[in-house]
């Protein structure tokens, strides 16, 4: 197989071009980085390429032979230029876009504003492991951007993520009990749930908190106790916190 060595080739180049969100958008296809996340990615994820380190081959060729699709073999240098990591794992894999679902019946997640791609991954990845099939995205950072993608460890690709305006957010949360997150609400663990009803868990932007929108739907607003002299929790902590207690322990 032939190695590609040169950062102008036309392939390559299409792939780098992914690091921005049009270009993302326009083409329909995004990239996953990272050998255990490629590794773990649902066979629902439609792979276009797999693009591996040339010197690395032999390392990933269990992955290789898991995925029909061209594997692109590359130079150093091409990786480290494909590569938003300051250290190349040594493959990434080019996945076309999931098509968002219609919002289904159950427990959702609503990301209000979320602006930073840790929180965001942090939050899908939290999902994912509670079980939650929905994540609606307001206004959010875009979930298909590198760092949440390797925050989320590929979690974008196990959950249904909804991107939404505030305007039409209000009618996908009809039929649901409304949860919002705010450090001045009553302590989630205090507050009564009905449990006949699906509930939509809400956290807002790390800056501004939840928004006029959401806090104008709320059926309960609920806060995370704390001890000492802190005032709050960053965005994916809190979510996940709350998120675990309303999945397991309620």
């Amino acid at each position: 197989m032939e190695i590609i060595t040169s950062t102008t080739n036309p392939t390559i180049k299409a792939i780098r071009s992914l690091k921005d969100k049009k270009t993302r958008y326009v083409s329909g296809l995004f990239v996953v980085e990272g050998g255990n996340i490629v590794k773990d990615m649902p066979s629902s994820a439609e792979v276009k390429y797999l693009v591996v380190e040339q010197s690395k081959s032999e390392q990933f060729s269990e992955i290789i032979s898991k995925y029909d699709c061209q594997t692109l073999l590359v130079g150093d240098k091409v990786m480290a230029c494909l590569s938003e990591t300051v250290t190349p794992c040594g493959i990434l894999a080019v996945v076309k876009v999931p098509t968002p679902r219609p919002i289904g019946g159950g427990n959702i997640v609503v990301m209000d504003g979320v602006a930073d791609p840790g929180n965001m991954g942090t939050i899908i990845r939290s999902c994912v492991a509670c079980g939650i099939e929905d994540v609606v995205a307001v206004d959010c950072a875009d979930h298909l951007s590198g760092k949440v993608v390797r925050s989320s460890m590929g979690g974008v690709l196990k959950c249904n993520i909804v991107p939404c305006t505030r305007e039409r957010v209000v009618e996908l949360l009809q039929g649901k009990q409304v949860l919002v997150l705010d450090m001045n609400g009553k302590s989630i663990f205090d507050v009564s749930i009905d449990k006949a009803k699906p509930w939509a868990l809400v956290v807002g932007n790390e800056a501004h908190g939840i928004s006029d929108t959401m806090r104008r739907r709320a059926d309960q607003i609920i806060s995370l106790p704390m001890k000492g002299d802190m005032e709050s929790l960053n965005a994916g902590v809190s979510l996940s916190v709350g998120l675990f207690e309303l999945v397991f322990n309620r």
